[in-house]
């Protein structure tokens, strides 16, 4: 598996209260990361979307190229060479509970010329293989999916822990707590409740609250699928800040020389440059989006012109001289008829009259047939010659002031060009070597794209917020439809005798529940706050912490005011994501092993000092850490001296056959 090509065993029977730290050491690619993603397969397997996920802020992969590998990018579970159809990669567990002995093995088969594999779990129990459904239930029984992470961590990445807003962790809480039986009682229980409260009403309403309650659970569904997406989204957030940062802290480092007056010189150009920027930026902007629409649309802009001119050409509202030539000459002929006494007008008299009073009209500014358009039917004639006199404006100039508009944004791009050239220059005048220019270029290229993914992903966070709201939102309104559609039949609901028991039974159960998890919280918080005094008792910091009812931690300074997160450093959210998983750990009260990969982390010395002395000898049973070679050092060691148990090394010659070796305690002490 991995890198590791024969059976390689760590022993945990000879550990005991006192020595219970187990150390594998080896230098950086030796093999660590891979043991430690070894035992979480054992439980997970690689349908796990969290094992899968191979690098900071990456996609899963699927569990065919997780386990065969992805050319230039993921090696794969199997070992590289020597890769063949039948070849075996195994993780096995061996324990006893309860005066039985079990194990746990998880197998992966190489098949089809090594294009793709099987797996299987086996579970033992006095030799006697179990089912694959027990087998799968008893693992979970041992250590549920949801709850790996408290026992087999990154040093570095439980940051996370400390990093949460929300209670995205709460529910794995609970499991790793034993509190989810309460929520799988009250979920059946919620079931039959709503069977007996239907019991009895009219089968038309009957049907239309079934309706109601299966879109309810579509919407709750569809806000429950939004949020695990965005907290998804907020931990790759979290990964990317914190490998930016590590980037940024490297990049850092290989500044080296210029002297004060030229780095001075440089900072005044690039700031000169900006300010340039910005006063352009202004100008463009007061300018720009104003006009923009008309000048890019001459074919629009003329068009509207000549409409606008039509229309004051008419002279007077267009609709008005045509009903003057369509019924005034016909209602001067009837106004004849009509007099006292009448003028007969015989028909070509009629048709006299009628033309000379349609060319009557014409001659004082009322033409037959004037331009008439239905949008300016409304619109006052000093406005229309206001717009006709701007439309001719774009009309005539509109060439001149769009290319006046592109040499302003040729400006701006040409200031962009020499802001970042600029910046280019301080950079590489800053940096010495070619080798740490390289090296420079490739972390300054690992930072814009860490950037660039943090920008995308919290846009994608706004959407599954609003996605989460919306559906939220909806789900709130059915249930009040449903609760007004049992509330119309009350009186059937009263009589219902079995739907009264079962809700009262629910309720008091649900009352449990809250004061069960309320004194665990309260327990939890009071742990928290004792193994804060010990890994943080020199901070100035932080001195206390709290839990709200979904076991989120907010942090307390001397005087008692909240810390916010963004002040605290990555060493000290490292060290209080190890208080929470510590407390957990005794309140849970699990004989299982933890496994800390990179244990001290991003730790100072002094914080050092109390993990070595205070948090390992009591974080687990057995406890087993993966320094690095040179992570501990010969201090490190002397100071759990009496707490290790087991000493092994990780040898790995080639980067491609590791293997784990004992040591002696002698020889290693």
């Amino acid at each position: 598996m991995f890198a590791y090509r024969e059976c390689n065993r760590i022993e945990f029977s000879e550990c005991t209260l006192e020595r219970n730290i187990i150390v594998v050491s080896g230098r950086n690619g030796a093999g660590k990361t891979s043991l430690l993603n070894a035992a979480k397969l054992l439980f997970l397997g690689a349908n796990s979307e969290s094992m899968r996920r191979i690098r900071v802020g990456d996609v899963p992969l699927n569990p065919k190229q997780f386990m065969i590998g992805v050319p230039g990018r993921w090696y794969g579970v199997f070992p590289r060479d020597g890769r063949r159809d039948g070849m075996i990669a195994r993780v096995a567990l061996f324990w006893e509970e309860s005066g039985a002995a079990y194990s746990a093995e998880r197998t992966f088969t190489l098949t089809r010329q090594g294009n793709d594999y099987t797996e299987k779990l086996q579970v033992t129990r006095n030799g006697r293989t179990l089912s694959e459904e027990d087998a799968d239930s008893r693992l979970q029984t041992l250590l549920p999916n949801e709850v790996v992470p408290f026992f087999f961590f990154d040093g570095e990445q439980i940051q996370s822990l400390a990093d949460a807003d929300v209670g995205r962790e709460s529910a794995e809480i609970e499991r790793l707590l034993g509190l989810s039986f309460l929520n799988d009682i009250d979920r059946q229980l919620d079931v039959y409740v709503k069977e007996r409260r239907k019991a009895g009403l009219p089968e038309t309403v009957r049907h239309r609250i079934t309706e109601m309650e299966g879109e309810q659970k579509t919407e709750e569904a569809r806000a429950e699928s939004a949020r695990r997406l965005r907290i998804a989204l907020e931990e790759e957030i979290a990964d990317l800040e914190t490998a930016k940062a590590r980037a940024e802290e490297a990049r850092k480092k290989l500044r080296s020389g210029l002297s004060e007056e030229e780095r001075s010189k440089m900072g005044a150009r690039i700031e000169n440059l900006r300010r340039q920027r910005e006063a352009l930026a202004t100008q463009i902007a007061s300018k720009l989006p104003l006009e923009a629409p008309f000048l890019t649309n001459h074919g629009l802009v003329e068009q509207a012109f000549r409409t606008l001119d039509d229309q004051l050409k008419a002279g007077t509202a267009a609709s008005l001289a045509n009903r003057l030539h369509a019924d005034l000459p016909p209602g001067v002929v009837a106004l004849l008829a009509s007099l006292e006494p009448s003028v007969a007008l015989h028909p070509p008299q009629s048709t006299q009259l009628t033309e000379g009073l349609g060319g009557l009209l014409t001659k004082i500014g009322v033409p037959v047939g004037s331009f008439d358009h239905p949008l300016f039917a409304s619109v006052a004639h000093s406005l229309r010659q206001q717009l006709r006199d701007r439309f001719l404006t774009w009309r005539q100039s509109g060439q001149e002031t769009f290319a006046a508009h592109a040499d302003l944004l040729r400006q701006m791009r040409a200031l962009n060009i020499q802001l970042r050239q600029a910046q280019r220059d301080l950079d590489d005048a800053d940096v010495v070597s070619d080798e740490a220019k390289r090296r420079y270029e490739q972390l300054k290229n690992e930072i814009e794209t860490a950037e660039l993914d943090i920008r995308r992903r919290l846009q994608e966070t706004v959407v599954h917020e609003q996605d989460e709201n919306r559906a939220s939102r909806n789900a709130a309104q059915l249930s009040d439809r449903i609760r007004a559609g049992y509330e119309e039949h009350a009186d059937v609901l009263r009589e219902n005798k079995a739907y009264v028991l079962s809700r009262s039974v629910r309720l008091a159960l649900q009352t449990y529940r809250q004061e069960r998890r309320a004194a665990i919280r309260a327990s939890v918080e009071e742990r928290l706050r004792a193994k804060i005094a010990v890994l943080l008792g020199p901070s100035r910091l932080i001195k206390s912490a709290s839990l709200n009812e979904n076991f989120v931690m907010t942090y307390q300074d001397e005087e008692g005011e909240d810390v916010a997160r963004q002040s605290i450093s990555a060493g000290m959210r490292q060290l209080v994501a190890m208080a929470m998983l510590w407390a957990l750990k005794e309140e849970a009260n699990r004989p299982l092993p933890v496994m800390i990969d990179t244990p001290l982390g991003r730790i100072d010395r002094e914080n050092r000092n109390l993990l070595m002395n205070d948090y390992f000898p009591h974080a687990g049973n057995p406890l087993v850490l993966l320094p690095t070679n040179s992570e501990f050092g010969d201090q490190g060691f002397d100071q759990l001296a009496e707490h290790i148990c087991k000493r092994y090394e990780i040898q790995n010659h080639d980067g491609r056959s590791a293997s784990i070796v004992e040591l002696s305690m002698q020889a290693a002490l």
